[in-house]
């Protein structure tokens, strides 16, 4: 697979799981995510494994009732694709959150994710 179609297919998992009213498993990061990998945001990095990610994500979805992303472009180079976009979160209390994004996304040979690195903004 591309890396442009496994960049949709993610961003089509976290409009599926990362939201309040999902039932994220284990089996469900393991469908995008190697079995470790790295996660970087906004100048923090974090080892990650599945069970560790469950957890955060169970948590950083807990108030999200959508989320949907505008991409400016895929920029691909080898096992790695970057995504500028925006990303609007819409809350269960109905609160709307967009940020400038920046997502460079690395692949392994199997098609899976190695490193999530983002950068992000609020804007109004």
């Amino acid at each position: 697979m591309s890396n442009i179609n496994l960049a949709k297919s993610l961003l089509a998992w976290n409009k599926q799981y990362l939201k309040s009213n999902s039932h994220l498993k284990k089996e469900n990061i393991a469908e995008c995510f190697a079995d470790t990998f790295v996660v970087k945001a906004n100048g923090r990095q974090y080892e990650a494994d599945h069970d560790n990610y469950l957890e955060f994500l169970n948590g950083f979805k807990s108030t999200i009732k959508s989320i949907d992303y505008e991409i400016d472009e895929y920029i691909i180079d080898g096992s790695s694709i970057v995504l500028p976009m925006l990303a609007t979160i819409v809350r269960t209390d109905e609160t709307v959150d967009k940020f400038e994004a920046m997502l460079w996304l690395k692949f392994n040979q199997q098609g899976l994710i190695t490193l999530w690195h983002e950068v992000y903004i609020g804007i109004i």
